[in-house]
């Protein structure tokens, strides 16, 4: 049965319904939005109170605080494995997966500069030869730290 084979009185009771719906389909959207702008806000003032927490733990001499010399210069080599390594123990658990840039993000927040032309390159070439680190998949950008 289609449409056209409902009487008139169906049709009006379809059209009166259609209009619900789409009047539904436009409040959902509204709120929809207003979630997601709650979300940007929400996120905006989480990164805020996370940069003042971070500055009041240096203030009080509490804050994760990378060696002087590492403050210093550039990271390369076997001393940048080393850093970075220790770094991501002090923020992850073994097993817990992280990408790469975040990693590298982590240790930029603390002060740290990777060498070489392509420092994002410089790094992940460096992090692939670390004994205590693991890729998770192939070119997936994905590591962990080893058990054991």
């Amino acid at each position: 049965m289609s449409i056209l084979d409902l009487g008139n009185a169906a049709r009006e009771v379809v059209a009166s319904e259609r209009a619900a719906v789409a009047t539904r389909v436009e409040d959902l959207k509204r709120q929809s939005e207003a979630l997601r702008q709650l979300v940007v806000g929400v996120q905006e003032q989480h990164g805020e109170a996370v940069r003042l927490l971070r500055r009041m733990d240096e203030l009080l001499g509490s804050a994760p605080q990378l060696p002087l010399d590492v403050l210093g210069g550039e990271l390369r080599g076997q001393r940048l494995r080393e850093i970075a390594v220790s770094v991501l123990r002090r923020k992850r658990d073994v097993g817990q997966e992280i990408h790469y840039t975040e990693w590298l993000a982590m240790l930029e927040e603390l002060g740290a500069r990777v060498g070489g032309r392509n420092p994002k390159a410089t790094f992940l070439t460096q992090i692939a030869q670390a004994t205590d680190v693991e890729s998770v998949r192939p070119r997936s950008g994905l590591y962990r730290l080893r058990a054991g």
